[in-house]
Formats: C-alpha cells, sequence, structure tokens
C-alpha cells in the first residue's frame, strides 16, 4: 500500500491533528510574544539632562511639588533647530553651569557672570519619564541620544535571526527530522526567551533576542510541516487561517500584561516564563511519517501511524507497506532533477512575475511590522491601541479565507493594498487621536488581509517544478522587509513622517503592480516551465493567451523533502475526485458545505 493512501486512513482531524494543531496555535501566541514584547519593552518617553542630581528644592515650599519642571526651566536649553521634538526642552543637552553654581530656584543662570550661554552634552547621564513606563531597556542601558538606534537595530537583527532560523530549520528538519529539530529549536527558543530578562546590557539584549527569533522559526519550520503532514486536505486553509489568528491573539495578552506589569524585565519574565507549556507537548508529538519513510525507516513509521491510529480509534489493514511500492517512490525521488532559483529568472515573463511576486511580499512584511511596531505613535492610549492592532487581524483573515473565492487573488491583492498604502499616507495629515487610530487600523486590517493573500497567490502563480523555490524567494523578501521595518520607523527622528510616506507609497505601487499579475482563481495553473511562462505572457513579450479553463490536477507537494517550504494549500494535493474544483479556496468552500449539512 503506499503512503498516500495510507494516511487519509488515520483521519482527517482527529484527536492527534487536534493536538498538533493545539500546539502550533500556542506557539504562534508565543511567537507573537517573542516578536512584538518589544513594543512596550523598549517604549520610547521623555528623557533630559540628569544636572544637579543632588539639588531639591526642600528650601522652597512653594517648588517642592513642580521641582523637576523648575530645574529642566534652569539647566535646559530648548530643542535644537529644525528638531520635531514634542518636549519643550532639549532631550540631549544642557546648559554649562558657571564655575560655582549652587542652586537657586528663583536665579536664572543668566545672573552669574560665568555664564556662556553655550549648551553641552549631558555629562551625569538623564532622568526619564516614569508615569506611564517604570523601566524600560532605552533607560536601564541608556539608549539615548547617540544610541538612539540601538533599539531599532536590535529589532532588525532579530529579524534576521527569522531570515536564518528559516533556512537552518529547514535544512536540519530534512536531515535530521522533524520532531529533533522542534525539540531542539524550542528547547533553544524557550531557554533564550527567559534568559533575555536578565540582560545587563545592549549587546547581551540583542544576542538573546536573536537567539530566540532563531529558536522560532527553527521550531516553526518544523511544526508546520508536521501539521500539514496529518491534517486531512480538506482542513488545511481553515487551519492555516486559523494559526494565523492565534499570532493576533498574542497581541491581547500582551496589551493586558504590559498595562499591569510596568517594568520591562517583570513583563518579560512573565511572558518568558509561560513559554514552558509548549515543552509538554513535545513528549506527544511524533516524527513525521513521510520523512521517516524518504530516509527508508519502514518500521518507525509503521508504528508511528499505528500510534496515531490509536490515539484517532481508527482500524488499521496488518500489512501497511508494500516495498516494491516504497523502492518505486525512493527511486523517483532520486532520480528527479532539482528545480533551481535560476530557473525564475531565465525567461521574460517568469522574471516579472517573480520580482512582482518578491516586492510584494517585501511591502507586506515592511509594512505589517512597521504599523505593529508604531502603535506607540497613534496619540492615543499605548495598550489599547496595541490591542486594536491585533483585533483587526482576526477579521482581515477572515476575509482573506473567503473574499479569494468571491473576488479572486488579483482584485483582493491589488484593491487592498491600495486602500493600506492610501490609509497609511492619510494618518500623516490626521492629528493624534482616535479618527488616527481608526485609519491606521483600517490600513492594518488590508495588509493583514494581503499577507495571507499573496502566500496563496505565490503558490497558484508558480508552476510545479518551481513553486517551492518561487515561494522560498518571495519569503526571503518578506524577511528583508521585516528587517527593515525597524530602521525605517527610526527616519522618523531625522524627517517627521517619513516612514508612513515609505510605507504608504510602497503599498501603493505593489498594489498597482499587483494588477499586472494574471489571475488564478478558476483557471488551468502551470504545470512545466514552458506553461508558467506562458501564464500571463503579454502580447508586448510576444505571448499568447493562457486561458484554458479546464480542469487540472497538480502534482503533491512532497514535505520530506520541500521543507520550510512545504505549503498548505490543497492546490497541491492530488485526488481524482476534486478534479473540478481548480484552485484550494473553491475545495476548501465545498468542504465547508458539506461539513455544514452533517
Amino acid at each position: 500500500m503506499k503512503l498516500e493512501n495510507i494516511i487519509p486512513m488515520l483521519g482527517n482531524f482527529g484527536r492527534y491533528q487536534l493536538l498538533v494543531v493545539t500546539y502550533a496555535a500556542l506557539h504562534n501566541i508565543f511567537g507573537c510574544f517573542t516578536t512584538l514584547g518589544n513594543v512596550f519593552y523598549a517604549a520610547e518617553t521623555d528623557h533630559w539632562c540628569n544636572v544637579l542630581n543632588n539639588a531639591n528644592c526642600s528650601n522652597w515650599a512653594e517648588f517642592q511639588d513642580n521641582c523637576t519642571d523648575v530645574k529642566k526651566s534652569i539647566f535646559l536649553p530648548p530643542p535644537e533647530n529644525g528638531s520635531d521634538s514634542e518636549y519643550p526642552y532639549s532631550n540631549c543637552k544642557q546648559w554649562q553651569l558657571p564655575d560655582g553654581y549652587i542652586f537657586d530656584p528663583y536665579v536664572p543662570l543668566s545672573y552669574y557672570d560665568g555664564f556662556t550661554n553655550v549648551s553641552v552634552p549631558c555629562k551625569d547621564g538623564w532622568e526619564y519619564d516614569t508615569s506611564q513606563y517604570k523601566t524600560t531597556t532605552i533607560m536601564d542601558y541608556g539608549l539615548v541620544c547617540d544610541d538612539a538606534y540601538l533599539p531599532s537595530l536590535a529589532q532588525s537583527i532579530y529579524f534576521g535571526g527569522f531570515l536564518v532560523g528559516s533556512f537552518i530549520g529547514g535544512s536540519f528538519s530534512d536531515w535530521f527530522g522533524r520532531k529533533k529539530v522542534v525539540i531542539f529549536f524550542q528547547l533553544l527558543w524557550c531557554a533564550s526567551f527567559i534568559t533575555t530578562t536578565f540582560s545587563v546590557n545592549i549587546y547581551m539584549y540583542i544576542a538573546f533576542r536573536v537567539m530566540s527569533a532563531l529558536g522560532v522559526l527553527g521550531s516553526y519550520v518544523g511544526l508546520y510541516v508536521l501539521v500539514l503532514e496529518v491534517v486531512g486536505k480538506s482542513y488545511r486553509t481553515a487551519v492555516t487561517m486559523a494559526l494565523g489568528i492565534f499570532f493576533a491573539i498574542g497581541y491581547f495578552f500582551i496589551a493586558t500584561a504590559a498595562m499591569y506589569l510596568r517594568q520591562w524585565r517583570s513583563l518579560s519574565m512573565a511572558l518568558s516564563i509561560s513559554s514552558v507549556v509548549l515543552l509538554i507537548p513535545l513528549f506527544f508529538i511524533q516524527e513525521s511519517i513521510r520523512w521517516l519513510v524518504s530516509k527508508g525507516r519502514i518500521d518507525e513509521a509503521e508504528k508511528v501511524i499505528r500510534k496515531i491510529a490509536k490515539m484517532n480509534k481508527k482500524t488499521l489493514p496488518d500489512v501497511l507497506f508494500d516495498k516494491e511500492d516504497i523502492q518505486a517512490e525512493t527511486e523517483s525521488k532520486e532520480s528527479a532533477i532539482p528545480p533551481s532559483v535560476i530557473d525564475l529568472y531565465k525567461t521574460p515573463n517568469m522574471a516579472v512575475k517573480t520580482l512582482n511576486m518578491q516586492w510584494n511580499w517585501f511591502v507586506n512584511s515592511l509594512v505589517y511590522y512597521g504599523l505593529s511596531q508604531s502603535t506607540n505613535d497613534l496619540g492615543v492610549d499605548d495598550y489599547w491601541a496595541f490591542f486594536v492592532s491585533g483585533a483587526v487581524e482576526i477579521p482581515a483573515l477572515l476575509y482573506a479565507t473567503f473574499g479569494l473565492e468571491c473576488f479572486g487573488r488579483k482584485l483582493n491583492l491589488g484593491i487592498l493594498e491600495l486602500i493600506g498604502g492610501v490609509a497609511c499616507l492619510a494618518t500623516i495629515f490626521i492629528p493624534k487621536g482616535i479618527w488616527r487610530i481608526v485609519v491606521a487600523m483600517i490600513g492594518k486590517f488590508c495588509i493583514s488581509a494581503t499577507f495571507s493573500i499573496v502566500y496563496v497567490y505565490t503558490v497558484e502563480l508558480f508552476p510545479t517544478p518551481v513553486r517551492a523555490v518561487g515561494l522560498g524567494v518571495s519569503s526571503v523578501a518578506s524577511r528583508v522587509g521585516g528587517i527593515l521595518s525597524p530602521i525605517i520607523l527610526l527616519l522618523d527622528k531625522t524627517v517627521a513622517n517619513l516612514p508612513m510616506w515609505l510605507f504608504g507609497s510602497s503599498a501603493i505601487l505593489a498594489g498597482t503592480l499587483a494588477f499586472f499579475l494574471p489571475e488564478t482563481r478558476g483557471k488551468k495553473l502551470p504545470q512545466t516551465l514552458e506553461e508558467g511562462e506562458a501564464f500571463g505572457k503579454c502580447r508586448c513579450m510576444g505571448g499568447q493567451a493562457f486561458n484554458d479553463e479546464s480542469s487540472v490536477e497538480l502534482d503533491g507537494m512532497d514535505t520530506a523533502k520541500e521543507g520550510v517550504f512545504a505549503i498548505s494549500n490543497a492546490v497541491f494535493d492530488h485526488k481524482e475526485e476534486e478534479k473540478e474544483y481548480r484552485d484550494f479556496s473553491q475545495q476548501f468552500t465545498r468542504k465547508l458545505q458539506e461539513s455544514s449539512h452533517m
């Protein structure tokens, strides 16, 4: 019996599948903790030079309630010319005090003969406004003025860890097995996440944040593939969207915890120590059946199959594997010629579509993480702004699930990106407050939806031989967007509103370019490189219409080989009775309708 015939016998969504999906959902919640907790760890507050720290207003009763403001008015110059500071005094300069100065709130510095009216950098560190945040990494490590770029750099390097983790996790899961990779990177993640709380300087903080990022992506690669291999085909799309929703739920927990834990170490400890629960399901997760078979470990694969069947209360035949079928499958895999990235750029139409998709992935990641990390700039309560930022993702993902079938891929991607880009630009001209957050959340809704839509669109657009490679290069572009998003947010200190100009204009450009892509809904999807080049080729490139709407079967993706690039869409499943549904959303909608009548 072939492996493709054995796995469906375990059930589409039984107890074991529920266990693995629940584990992946928890993984996404804690992944959100790790990635976006930094929004509150490194929250910006007002700061000013610490001048004559021992001086106080104890001898002047009338100034005891506002002594800090009095000292600011005496010791601090106004903001530098051209700066867009929201504070009345300089954050990084103080007046040069004359020799022999003695603090007196009634005597300004100009009364002293030695006062030169010269401002100098802070000599004794800074004081911080602790009315909202008691401590942050910025306060503890002095990341202001000349070092103000370091918090953004730390987050960029964190996203760089995502990029490395996706490659390492994918390769390791192919070499050593999914379960071992999940265990290793999960332990790395939990240990690094917790240790970050005890960082003594910014460099230690960055190092352990990067290791946390490696753990998050490395473990998710293996876990996601495990989910795909055991969940029934008709459930894969729903499961994929549900996992995205659970990432959004992580926003709720972060905002609530940050509201009550105003010290960054306390918040970090609360978020990180709770991740230990992710270690419990590891005792019940089984190794990938497909990976075991691909490595010729048939006996182990059979044991795993029978364990899952027992948990799902399914009955299996006494003999599962036909050695001849296994041998034939192994030989076919060994003789297959691996696809190359070069194939994506050899021909003009394929190259244009690839670059277009890479730009769309880059922009979606750039804008998504840019908006998620800038909720503190919306002019309303930081905690509620962050909470709402996560809440809008849930209806966005639900819309993306069903909107693809109603309006297609191209229209959804293009129009939503255009609306999202316009919303980003509109926030520039709206004063801080409730209306600014409303418009910003419209943009976040659109970008959250297009981030999932572009995933589906990509895997349907590329032909079968380079589908996984196409998704891979697009994913790399997405990681680059994530890396750049904190750096771009830093530009706001140089040119006011420059990040939103960049986010908005890049999203508008991406939406415009999306209209040059071919629609894939209801279309025959390309099977060969030749069909991929012809698909959507314009007349200026000598193209002819590729509009055959006859049904199509696509080869199943082998998750044992593709690792990180394995996909959840049923468009890659080979099943005779589903020939009439040409794309994954049609299959999912039909299955959903069938289940609703049960």
